[in-house]
């Protein structure tokens, strides 16, 4: 064998060596981002499961809708001081400043962030609504805009999957007869 093969071959393992270590650095990266996402949505589940958050979810899934149309209880709610409002703001500024930008600037997975919270995000959008708009006008400025922008993820994926994100080709696990009151509390619920 000549020098000029004993090269060439020496050429092609050398970029077999580089690709196998760029693939690697690849998979490496890969895993650490999937790493930084674990922590990241762990952080997030404790912050949503916290008794401060979750009072001030049921605040806002409960309260708001049912006292909003209470010309007093609108006031409230627009009083910096309130105890009321501090909660309604701690919930939309931890949802706009601390999980809206990590998904806008695709930090974490807007698929994942969207499957995990859209109940929250969505429920506590549509249930602030006026009381955005309210302070917007108030401030003068769009206040929670990543937090709409999350919203309007979250609701745009919502349009993709509308039954839901189980694999379509998996068996179902099978489920006993409903109980006579499922029709009821359908009823009940408008559905």
């Amino acid at each position: 064998m000549n020098a000029e093969w004993v090269g060439a071959i020496a050429s092609l393992l050398t970029f077999a060596v580089i690709g196998a270590t760029a693939v690697t650095a690849l998979v490496q990266l890969r895993h650490m981002r999937n790493s930084n996402q674990i922590a990241v949505f762990t952080e997030m589940r404790h912050k949503l499961e916290s008794p401060e958050f979750q009072t001030a979810l049921a605040f806002v899934r409960n309260d708001v809708p049912k006292k909003s149309g209470d010309r007093d209880f609108r006031l409230l709610l627009l009083n910096p001081s309130s105890e009321e409002s501090r909660m309604v703001r701690d919930l939309g500024n931890f949802l706009d400043g601390a999980l809206a930008p990590l998904v806008k600037h695709g930090m974490v997975d807007r698929d994942l962030a969207c499957d995990l919270f859209y109940l929250v995000i969505v429920m506590t959008w549509d249930n602030l609504a006026p009381y955005i708009a309210s302070n917007r006008a108030v401030l003068g400025y769009d206040m929670w805009e990543d937090f709409e922008y999350l919203t309007l993820l979250c609701k745009n994926f919502r349009d993709r999957y509308p039954r839901g994100t189980y694999p379509p080709h998996a068996k179902r696990v099978p489920l006993p007869a409903p109980w006579p009151e499922a029709d009821e509390a359908r009823r009940l619920r408008g559905l």
